[in-house]
This record gives structure tokens, C-alpha cells and sequence, in this order.
């Protein structure tokens, strides 16, 4: 689920994978359009496909408000949203208090010495599949939209490898 963990850099002969193009699910999904991405260098695409997933995000954040409890708002007014190439975050608590607090307050925790039990309220998780209709559609557009650019771009569907610089 990390973003890319290969930090080796080679200068390796790229090798390219010349097929009809399709949708994006059919070439290798989200997951090899970033690599491919990478790969290539191309700043252009990777800044859509980064914006397209963080449109994605965004939504999914109302639905989180509006389910995190709420005592001084601080957790609440936290919750923003990120994105990497690959996939949309939704992230709550900025700092050294809220992290730790809103971890706690998702999850729930059960431990003795003073802190009892707590049964977390899985605000985000719960958010996600509120939002997804609203979501998937113009997610998969862009999706394809940048997948056909690339293909229309660079002329291959697939990019096989090492990484450039």
C-alpha cells in the first residue's frame, strides 16, 4: 500500500509494449500506469493522475465530518485528503496530539491502567462506501482519459524496466 519502495536507479534499456489501445483496466490497471509512469519520467501525466486521484479523495471527506465524533472539532477540521499517483488517502489529525488521538478514536483501543475500553467509529472507513457511487465513475474516466493520453503520448500501452533518474 506504500508508495513505490524500488529506490534503485539503474539506467536500464526501457522496453515498451506496442498493443491496440484499451482501457485502462485491461493494460495492467492504475497500479502499472504509475510504474509506466515512473518510468518514463513523465511529469505531465503523473501530475493528472495524482489530481485525479486526490478529486477522488476529496469527496470522501464530507462523509468523514460528518461522521467523526465530536468534542472541541479539532479532530474534525483535520481530516484532509492526499494522493499519490497510485491511489487517494484521507488523513485525520495534524501533530503530535491529534495523530495519536484520531488513530485511537477510528480504531477504538482496550487497555487498563485508567484508559478503558473504547469501540472506535471507523469514520473514514465507514465514509468510503458512502461515497463510492459518487466517486467510481468520473474516477475510472479519468483513469482511462490518462491511460489513452499515454498511449497516444509515448505510443505503447506498458512500459518494462528500470527506473530513470
Amino acid at each position: 500500500r506504500c508508495p513505490d519502495h524500488l529506490h534503485e536507479h539503474r539506467h536500464v534499456l526501457l522496453v515498451a509494449s506496442r498493443r491496440k489501445a484499451r482501457n485502462l483496466i485491461e493494460v495492467g490497471g492504475i497500479s502499472q500506469m504509475a510504474s509506466s509512469l515512473r518510468r518514463l519520467g513523465d511529469e505531465d501525466l503523473s501530475k493528472e493522475m495524482k489530481a485525479a486521484s486526490k478529486a477522488a479523495a476529496e469527496k470522501i471527506v464530507p462523509y468523514a465530518k460528518q461522521r467523526v465524533p465530536v468534542r472541541t472539532g479539532a479532530l474534525r477540521d483535520s481530516i484532509r485528503a492526499g494522493a499519490t499517483r497510485r491511489y487517494g488517502q484521507i488523513m485525520a489529525g495534524t501533530g503530535v496530539k491529534t495523530k495519536p488521538y484520531a488513530y485511537l478514536i477510528h480504531r477504538g483501543f482496550n487497555q487498563s491502567g485508567g484508559r478503558g475500553r473504547y469501540v472506535g467509529t471507523k469514520y473514514i472507513s465507514k465514509a468510503v462506501p458512502e461515497a463510492w457511487p459518487q466517486i467510481i465513475d468520473e474516477y475510472v474516466k479519468s483513469m482511462n482519459r490518462i491511460a489513452k493520453a499515454f498511449q497516444k503520448k509515448h505510443g505503447v500501452d506498458r512500459v518494462y524496466g528500470g527506473f530513470r533518474k
